[in-house]
């Protein structure tokens, strides 16, 4: 599992659209739509449904992106507390 890529997702998810999502991480949107497209292969099932307006959530993506959000901030939150103690005893 790629953070990274997971981390699109759920920016996907909230921006409605791979071009915002493009525009948000500086680049574009074919680049956005490929690792979607790899991450729904992965998945075995897609993600999203595409639409003249942006993106929505299909059922499969409907059901893994709370799990995907609890990782997502379980994984900062971690993060996080690594560089909040480290260097002391």
């Amino acid at each position: 599992m790629d953070y990274a890529t997971w981390t699109l997702f759920i920016d996907a998810v909230e921006l409605g659209s791979l071009s915002k999502v493009a525009v948000a991480h500086g680049t574009t949107q074919p680049h956005i739509s490929r690792q979607i497209s790899d991450l729904e292969h992965e998945c075995g099932g897609r993600l999203f449904q595409r639409t003249g307006r942006g993106v929505v959530l299909t059922e499969l993506g409907q059901r893994v992106a709370p799990k995907v959000r609890a990782w997502l901030t379980g994984t900062a939150q971690l993060a996080n507390d690594i560089h909040t103690t480290a260097g002391k005893p």
